[in-house]
């Protein structure tokens, strides 16, 4: 049984096809988004570019602040010595604060209004997730030694074992009332 139309090529051509995933920034872009990243993570070279997120993020922070805006803020960084503390502009420490919130969390956060209306972009100003593994491998794992929920889970009965680094809780004192007191008020 035939439905009447030929399966030609131009029509398979003419068929959905799944986005193809954007091309890979060049290699000199990542290097210099993971160096400005470093001393707004607090994380080194070698732990940012183990995430294997860094070209997500750098296309996610061009997309969202756009090619000249990126450049600037680049500029400004270096202009304090990758200091960000020393950024005076507000566009800037903005654009720092998202850059940072998403390297720990995997999110690209909102923009302040002011920050947005100013780089006069014509996307949403909205918080999302840039990439299914962005959660995974979000930084806030790393700083308390833990893992995130539903991914990279530690093995069976970890739970029950403090973090690595943990402070040791104190023994617990004897309950008020002094000695020979019973909870109840019974002595």
């Amino acid at each position: 049984m035939t439905t009447g139309v030929p399966l030609t090529a131009s029509v398979l051509a003419d068929a959905a096809t799944p986005d193809l995933p954007p091309p890979a920034p060049p290699a000199e872009d990542v290097d210099r988004f993971v160096a400005l990243s470093v001393p707004l993570t607090g994380f080194d070279t070698f732990e940012l570019y183990g995430t294997g997120m860094a070209e997500c993020y750098l296309r996610a922070t061009v997309e969202q602040l756009g090619e000249q805006a990126y450049r600037q803020f680049q500029g400004a960084l270096a202009a304090v010595g990758l200091d960000p503390a020393q950024l005076t502009d507000p566009v800037d420490r903005d654009i720092a604060r998202a850059v940072t919130h998403l390297w720990y969390l995997g999110i690209w956060p909102p923009l302040s209004a002011d920050v947005h209306a100013e780089l006069r972009r014509q996307m949403a100003n909205t918080a999302f997730t840039v990439a299914p593994e962005a959660y995974v491998q979000g930084l806030v794992w790393q700083t308390f030694h833990g893992h995130p929920q539903g991914a990279k889970a530690p093995g069976f009965g970890t739970w029950a074992v403090p973090p690595p680094g943990e402070p040791e809780l104190p023994p617990s004192a004897a309950p008020s009332g002094g000695p020979g007191h019973q909870p109840g008020g019974a002595a």
